[in-house]
């Protein structure tokens, strides 16, 4: 490793660190937001010193830090990967989607790129996805009537495909959020008509 890598490392050693104390396991994305470092040199650089990439499972492309097993604790649940795909009826890819991935440099985005991009990683009811398709933990997911759904598929016993919820639990989110994706669109569209009603 060169000097100039080595001392990037250092310098965001102690801020990984304490992210992996808060957080066992993390989504790029979600580590990219909170620590405000594109994600091509944070996956490819950083984080390898610190986590172990997971390539399949409930966990699957995540990074888990070193020395930590997410299967022997049912509390790993709130980690588990949800890779949701919005319906396409209406949906619009938005287009710093993409704008982001392809920087690659090791530096700091922008200060606008910050205040947009720091919650991409995190779903809510009330904004549409950044891109059709998501891939969110389930501690990211902020809907109480998904997690309240959820609660109910919860199970003390650990399987490959499921994790430490019972089959279906995933299944029945997508539809919720589908749905709730759609409701957002159309209420987007009623909106500009009203605004465009005004106008006229």
């Amino acid at each position: 490793m060169t000097l100039v890598r080595q001392n990037y490392v250092n310098q965001y050693k102690e801020q990984i660190e304490e992210m992996f104390r808060q957080r066992p396991i993390w989504t790029t994305m979600a580590f990219a937001n909170v620590i405000e470092l594109r994600e091509v040199p944070l996956r490819t650089q950083l984080l390898p010193r610190f986590a172990y990439y997971c390539q399949c499972g409930p966990w699957r492309s995540m990074w888990i830090k070193f020395g930590y097993d997410p299967r022997i604790d049912p509390i790993n649940r709130s980690y588990q990967l949800l890779d949701f795909r919005a319906p396409r009826d209406g949906f619009q890819v938005q287009s710093f989607a993409t704008k982001k991935t392809r920087k690659t440099k090791l530096q700091k985005p922008d200060q606008n790129e910050i205040e947009s991009e720091t919650t991409y990683h995190i779903y809510s009811a009330d904004k549409l996805p950044f891109k059709r398709q998501c891939h969110y933990q389930v501690c990211d997911i902020h809907d109480r009537q998904c997690q309240s759904v959820l609660k109910n598929y919860e199970t003390d016993v650990y399987t490959h495909d499921d994790g430490y919820y019972s089959q279906g639990a995933f299944s029945a989110i997508r539809e919720i959020m589908a749905g709730q994706i759609r409701d957002l669109i159309k209420q987007n569209k009623d909106d500009e008509v009203t605004e465009s009603d005004m106008m006229t």
